[in-house]
């Protein structure tokens, strides 16, 4: 997967991007003009704002959105890089956003991606990333 913004994106909002992208441990691509369509992999995010901030989250699997989330950014702390995060939570959200990124449900990870009415980046017990969920559409989501 790769992580990517809208076009002319604001400087809080690549940074917020390459903070994810060590999080998650996907690459992040400044994206520039390029059209989505030509984008040449099978699943990407795509990073959208509201009044300058992150705001929107749209995953697409072959060019095909499966999941959006609007959200409230808050970010903590600076993060290096670790091995990949696991998602823990038995919501709808839960597994829709496994299956939009690829990254497996369950425990044993130092970083987890905790999904119920938020969803929180933990790096060893503290959070990094905190998104207050507006609203999640897609599929699998009610």
């Amino acid at each position: 997967m790769i992580i990517t913004t809208s076009r002319k994106p604001t400087s809080k909002t690549r940074i917020f991007c390459k903070h994810l992208s060590r999080f998650t441990g996907k690459e992040y691509l400044t994206r520039g003009k390029t059209s989505l369509s030509l984008l040449a992999v099978p699943s990407f995010l795509v990073v959208g704002e509201s009044n300058g901030n992150p705001a929107s989250f749209n995953f697409f699997l072959n060019n095909e959105c499966v999941l959006s989330i609007r959200a409230n950014v808050s970010l903590d702390t600076e993060i290096g890089l670790a091995g990949e995060p696991v998602i823990k939570g038995d919501t709808p959200l839960a597994f829709a956003l496994s299956k939009a990124t690829g990254l497996r449900m369950g425990e044993g990870s130092g970083r987890v991606i905790s999904v119920n009415d938020r969803i929180e980046c933990i790096d060893k017990g503290k959070p990094y990333i905190i998104l207050k969920v507006l609203e999640a559409r897609g599929k699998g989501i009610v």
